[in-house]
């Protein structure tokens, strides 16, 4: 035991000094209590044997001076004996004695004294929970008049304080350990000098719902310079580490998001728990995909398993190919010195001694008797792998279950939402009409194996149709194809002339005089059969005369590389495809996800089925009606609402794609088409294609209409209707369009169409007559294309005028 005053704040803590005298006296008082309580035995009479020692003391009842507490050792002592267990060992135990609420220690053990000198980080070197001074200055407060409300009062006033668990890095382990630090109260005297103040406790209740509000009452009526403490405090440090860490591993579960990335920070956990940074953890949920494991689906998972293979520099795939075969015949592994070979041990082993691995150790991971996961152990260093560190790990396991279960569902369900809303036509609208279907073919199934799933069918829907399409798609196909095939016969009849010059032949000649005639044939324009015959002569007569001369002149090698360069897939020969395919990607994706998201904007309305097409542009189909939405009222104004959305957003559609063309490798434009029908139609889902249909010989005149409409031109004119910068509507009678004219006046008074609208009769087309159309053009703001926002900038812009 050492008598020796330390001093456990630091210069920076708002020390605010309060009257307090180191004594004794209560702790006497404290036995003596004891004792007339009752009890016999024994445990009384060591009490009885302190109390006289104590008292034999000159001045035991008297002020201990700070300065002269060497003197009074001896009192310690029995303080520490009676208190203390009798087979704890002070070398390990982590107590002492201090001051009231005047943070000195002035006696205490062995242990707890070089805990706090030698380096350990200690509390008086910064292991005070972080909160600023200021809160550091109100907890102590409020600790104090936790103390004198209940001495004086009676009243049980809750201490404001975070928890008093304070963190300590190892410098040998270079890891967190954790520590809780106890204050014991017991023997310390509260009085204060005036008459005590009548005080409201209701108001102190109330306060306390504002973390340090009652202490601003409190120190109005009871000053702190006022009060007296006599007697001192206990100290107590208890390592709690592997607590701590099972406590916060619990509280990732609970806590845990999908996707999250998790897995470094508890493998980090796990290494506080075992006590050593020399060891490598990875923790592997087994999770499959079409039967193989699949290891790259958590970003978190997959970077701390490339970390490992880096430092041990051991190749990915071999790693998971161990895991797959691992997984198929799970069992534990534990093994202290890889480098000593056993028989009938697996092919991996040679790679782990190559790659400097001395411990391993590997411990499957089941959650209801299925395996979830593995955790995985490596060490580089010898004898440091052992099995106390092992035991370690084993409350953590259930934990460790769960977090893996957590996260295998998480992934299926992410997966399976994925699929469902990307690859299928089965949405939140009808999905409830699908689940009963399949339950209904369930129970059938019980009576009737032979039992058919039923349709699943919808009656008097209305149908809303829209396209955005590609202006001059094909034509744009064709020049590219053929400004990249014009490109490939330049560079081929240079090619060929630096080989004449190498080594002059009649056939390179012949192919010089007939690569410029293709080059003549298509300077204009290309057809399909030019350009099947075009790459005929490039596989079958230039690509073996190329091969072949290179192969007997490999000086030459450098001239038809550089050929063969130009005509792969990403080569200067595929330039101008590639620079419209990407522009059709990039307007493609644009509409799809403006549509998308503000497909979310209407669903809040009132739920329809809503489905897109991707061709050289984007369709849709929107259908809205009762029989989707049994269970909540349907009413015209949800349709009236929707189709306002329809030309509005085909408005902000034709706005984007203008401001887009700078964005674009090519320039291209789009069309805006509304189809408008009237009457409501009858769905059905057809499960060998997975998609709705329509549903009659009346409704499917809707569906060929729509597939008719697309390049329909004016009556007794060869103009589309359809035009860059316009939204055309299609419609049979005018009474059709009377609702979306009303929508157009407002969308012009909004200053989003222009103020023509052009009323137009159709041309007839096979099978449908007496079409009509009204055709309005959009307002495109001036230099709209130079407006300094980047593409996803202007699809957001776009969204948000969307919602006004």
């Amino acid at each position: 035991m050492k008598t020796n005053l330390l001093n456990l704040i630091d210069n920076e803590f708002p020390f605010q000094r309060v009257h307090s005298v180191l004594s004794v006296a209560p702790f006497v008082r404290f036995l003596k209590e004891k004792i007339n309580n009752g009890g016999s035995g024994v445990r009384v009479q060591q009490l009885r044997y302190v109390i006289d020692r104590i008292m034999a003391f000159p001045g035991w009842d008297q002020e201990i001076p700070l300065d002269q507490v060497e003197a009074y050792r001896e009192l310690f002592e029995l303080i520490y004996i009676t208190l203390a267990a009798p087979i704890v060992d002070e070398n390990e135990d982590l107590w002492a004695l201090s001051v009231p609420f005047n943070p000195q220690l002035f006696f205490g053990t062995n242990a707890l004294y070089a805990f706090l000198e030698n380096g350990m980080g200690g509390i008086k070197k910064g292991v005070m929970p972080a909160v600023d001074l200021e809160e550091k200055r109100k907890m102590r407060l409020a600790n104090i008049y936790s103390l004198a409300l209940q001495k004086l009062y009676g009243f049980s006033f809750a201490p404001v304080q975070n928890e008093m668990i304070h963190h300590i890095r190892d410098e040998h382990t270079g890891l967190n350990k954790y520590y809780r630090l106890e204050v014991d109260t017991r023997f310390l005297d509260v009085s204060y000098e005036d008459v005590l103040p009548e005080i409201n406790f209701e108001n102190i209740r109330l306060s306390e719902d504002s973390k340090f509000g009652a202490l601003e009452i409190l120190q109005r009526f009871l000053p702190l310079d006022r009060f007296r403490f006599d007697g001192f405090a206990i100290i107590g440090i208890k390592d709690i580490t592997a607590q701590y860490v099972l406590e916060h591993i619990k509280d990732v579960i609970v806590n845990l998001a999908p996707g999250q990335m998790i897995y470094a920070d508890i493998t980090s956990s796990l290494k506080e728990l075992m006590g050593n940074n020399l060891l490598d953890i990875e923790l592997t949920p087994v999770i499959k995909l079409n039967g193989k494991l699949v290891t790259n689906c958590f970003d978190g998972l997959n970077e701390n398993m490339q970390q490992v293979c880096s430092r041990y520099n051991m190749s990915m795939n071999a790693y998971v190919e161990t895991i797959q075969r691992y997984s198929a015949d799970p069992q534990i592994i534990f093994r202290k010195n890889v480098s000593e070979v056993v028989d009938g041990e697996d092919d991996f082993y040679p790679v782990l001694r190559e790659i400097g691995v001395e411990g391993l150790a590997v411990l499957p991971i089941f959650f209801q008797k299925q395996l979830v996961g593995m955790l995985t152990v490596y060490s580089r260093e010898k004898n440091v792998l052992n099995e106390n560190m092992l035991s370690a790990l084993e409350p953590a396991i259930p934990l460790l279950e769960q977090l893996l279960q957590t996260s295998i569902d998480d992934y299926n369900i992410t997966l399976d939402n994925t699929v469902k809303e990307k690859f299928t036509s089965l949405q939140p609208a009808v999905e409830w009409r699908f689940n009963e279907v399949a339950f209904d073919y369930l129970q059938q199934r019980k009576m009737d194996p032979r039992a058919e799933v039923a349709q699943v069918y919808f009656s008097d829907v209305n149908p809303l149709y829209g396209a955005i399409d590609i202006r001059n798609s094909t034509l744009e196909r064709n020049n590219a194809l053929r400004l990249d095939m014009q490109r490939q016969l330049e560079i081929l009849i240079s090619t060929l002339d630096q080989l004449r010059d190498h080594r002059d032949m009649g056939l390179t000649s012949e192919m010089i005089f007939k690569s410029r005639k293709w080059l003549e044939q298509i300077r204009d324009f290309i057809s399909s059969d030019d350009e099947f015959q075009l790459n005929l002569y490039f596989e079958e007569e230039i690509m073996p005369f190329l091969g072949h001369f290179r192969l007997t002149h490999p000086r030459t090698a450098s001239i038809i590389d550089h050929y063969f360069t130009a005509i792969a897939p990403g080569g200067v020969a595929h330039n101008n495809r590639k620079a419209l395919e990407d522009s059709l990607q990039m307007l493609n994706r644009t509409i799809g996800n403006l549509l998308e998201q503000m497909n979310v904007e209407i669903q809040g309305t009132y739920p329809c089925y809503f489905e897109k097409f991707r061709s050289d542009g984007i369709e849709y189909d929107i259908y809205i009606g009762q029989s989707i939405t049994p269970d909540k009222e349907f009413h015209p104004l949800y349709l009236k609402n929707l189709r306002l959305w329809q030309l509005n957003s085909m408005a902000i559609i034709a706005r984007l794609t203008h401001n887009l063309q700078a964005e674009l490798p090519r320039k291209l434009e789009t069309t805006q088409l509304i189809f408008v029908h009237a009457n409501t139609i009858d769905i059905s889902f057809r499960n060998d294609e997975h998609r709705f249909d329509v549903e009659g010989a009346y409704n499917i005149r809707y569906e060929m209409i729509k597939k008719r409409i697309d390049k329909v031109l004016i009556k007794d004119s060869n103009e589309r209707l359809t035009q860059p910068g316009k939204i055309a509507m299609v419609y049979f009678q005018p009474k059709d369009v009377e609702e979306y004219i009303s929508h157009i006046h407002y969308l012009q008074d909004q200053h989003i169409l222009t103020d023509e609208i052009e009323f137009l009769e159709l041309e007839e087309l096979q099978g449908v007559n007496g079409l009509k159309a009204i055709r309005v053009s959009v307002v495109i703001p001036e230099n709209a294309a130079d407006n300094g926002r980047t593409l996803d900038e202007e699809q957001e812009h776009a969204v948000s005028l969307s919602r006004k």
